[in-house]
């Protein structure tokens, strides 16, 4: 199928910012990476999210920042001011429901008033060329974000404006898209006075909606969210995630964030209708197409095609891997403890360390707003890492990006939500990160000792039991932990509450391989944390040499 298109999203990703001193060397390590803390990591990005609006753009929020060899802020052409404000607006509010980090209402607001600029020619999201200056065209892409964004605000914040906003972005969708499944551009350009921006792939376009409609359907019950939610996926498992769960770079297209976040709406979808078809698509891509751009342990390469612009083997985005770990935790409740093991090492090995949380070997550089206070402002972005730092070898810069900090945080909440639910009353102890809330007190054993678990109310629980551990070794209150396990989870009938309850095993050192298109990299992983990793001696890396 032909696709009339302008521009695909990666041809016109990065801005370069400011000439730098190549002369400056990094040094090899960073600090305080952090592979424990959820809450940390989302306390510290909701930080950055509050602290990036341009004053020469409106108030709008910067899009690109540098932070080696010296720190930038900057405005991007090619993004509208949605597409960062809409997912950082579902990542502050989801904060606010899976931590309880309360956003500032001020940061609510700048990022609501962006938004809805971004949405001012019509319901469909436009971009605008220059700070200050007026939407000069509707963007496809970003129309993911615009639901994203306004989701947040009916579910969270109870907005009548967002929900009119929303459902009149879904009857536009209905309305301008199909029924041959393209654009109808003319009639675009004619509600609207703007051209129309159509992406090479529907993955890469309107395919990308798919979760966050779902989202605003879970909120407002929507039939129209619903039926659009449907309506799309269908059009993905014919045309692009078909049978054989086979990746097609040509299909998919060269974004690779296309490609996972189309997958865990899903996923998404999935789980909310029972679609056991849908659950089994989404399911053989995960096991059999996603390992082409995705890792041994959770990085997802930025773009896939060599001859697109900015193609780096050694760039990720974090965006990307966020996005497989929440179609990971959709599939665990419906596959099994293999998709919460891959969730666990992913957030361990790859998201949690990949968030910048040092910043001292950034050069500060006199300037405006775009070089103040960034050792500062700029704490906890994530963006395009490689799997071993934050500058991918062959790169003399490293460049997050202020979207990626969103989506990435949006993530690490659903995986707060996935670590212990309780349903029908028993407790299911699905990650073992330190975790607390109203029902369990959970306390890591790679924070500590051993794994913890204090119940607070009555009912069973349930604990994945990794993989890797030897069960004839693990001791509950140091006993035999063997007679409790029952298909591969150590089951706790009723235990006192109040009563802590001691699990020892031991997290065992484990080669791995790590394979990327130019290297084969050696690493070692503790349990499913990473301890130690060849870094290529590309600088600013998260963890020791293999023989330091």
């Amino acid at each position: 199928m032909t696709r009339r298109f302008r521009k695909s999203p990666t041809e016109d990703a990065f801005v370069p910012g400011p000439a730098f001193d190549t002369s400056r060397t990094p040094p090899a390590r960073v600090k305080n990476v952090n592979t424990t803390d959820l809450r940390a990591a989302v306390t510290s990005a909701c930080h950055t999210m509050g602290q990036i609006f341009n004053p020469d753009d409106n108030g709008c929020p910067y899009m690109y920042t540098r932070i080696w060899p010296d720190g930038w802020l900057g405005f991007s052409p090619w993004h509208g001011a949605i597409q960062m404000s809409g997912r950082h607006l579902d990542a502050l509010l989801a904060a606010e429901h899976a931590f309880d980090l309360p956003a500032l209402d001020s940061v609510i607001a700048a990022h609501t008033k962006a938004a809805f600029f971004s949405l001012s020619a019509g319901p469909l999201p436009g971009n605008h060329r220059d700070p200050g200056g007026p939407l000069v065209e509707v963007d496809e892409h970003s129309i993911r974000e615009a639901l994203h964004g306004l989701h947040a605000l009916v579910r969270y914040r109870n907005s009548d404006r967002a929900h009119s906003a929303a459902e009149a972005l879904i009857r536009d969708v209905q309305r301008l898209w199909g029924p041959n499944e393209d654009w109808d551009e003319q009639a675009i350009e004619h509600a609207y006075g703007l051209p129309m921006v159509v992406r090479p792939t529907f993955v890469e376009g309107v395919g990308r909606a798919i979760g966050p409609l779902v989202k605003f359907h879970e909120a407002t019950r929507s039939p129209e969210a619903l039926a659009l939610a449907q309506q799309l996926a269908d059009h993905a498992t014919t045309h692009v995630f078909l049978d054989d769960g086979e990746y097609d770079a040509e299909r998919f297209g060269a974004h690779c964030h296309s490609t996972t976040c189309t997958l865990s709406g899903l996923a998404r979808l999935a789980d909310l209708t029972g679609d056991q078809h849908l659950l089994n698509r989404t399911r053989q891509f995960y096991d059999h197409g996603l390992p082409t751009i995705r890792d041994e342990v959770g990085w997802v390469r930025e773009r896939d095609h060599q001859e697109s612009a900015g193609f780096h083997p050694e760039q990720g985005e974090m965006n990307n891997v966020g996005d497989i770990i929440e179609t990971a935790v959709i599939l665990g409740r419906h596959f099994g403890d293999s998709y919460y093991q891959d969730a666990e090492r992913y957030l361990r090995c790859q998201l949690l360390p990949s968030q910048v949380r040092d910043l001292s070997f950034m050069e500060e550089v006199a300037g405006g707003d775009e070089r103040r206070d960034l050792q500062t402002r700029l704490l906890g972005v994530f963006g395009f890492s490689a799997v071993y730092g934050h500058l991918p070898k062959g790169k003399s810069e490293a460049a997050p990006s202020l979207d990626i900090v969103g989506g990435a945080t949006a993530s690490l909440c659903a995986a707060q939500l996935a670590i212990a639910p309780t349903i029908n009353g028993t407790t299911h102890i699905n990650m073992l990160f330190d975790y607390e809330s109203d029902v369990i007190r959970i306390e890591s054993p790679y924070t500590g000792p051993a794994l913890r678990i204090t119940p607070t109310t009555a009912g069973d629980i349930h604990v994945r039991i990794p993989t890797w551990a030897d069960t004839d070794a693990m001791t509950v209150n140091s006993q035999p932990a063997r007679p409790l396990v029952r298909n591969s989870r150590l089951v706790l009938s009723d235990p006192h509450i109040g009563q802590s309850i001691e699990i020892s095993f031991p997290l065992p050192d484990m080669p791995v391989q790590i394979h990327h298109e130019e290297y084969v990299l050696d690493a070692e992983l503790r349990g499913d944390s990473m301890r130690a990793m060849d870094d290529l001696g590309a600088g600013l890396a998260y963890f020791p040499r293999l023989k330091e």
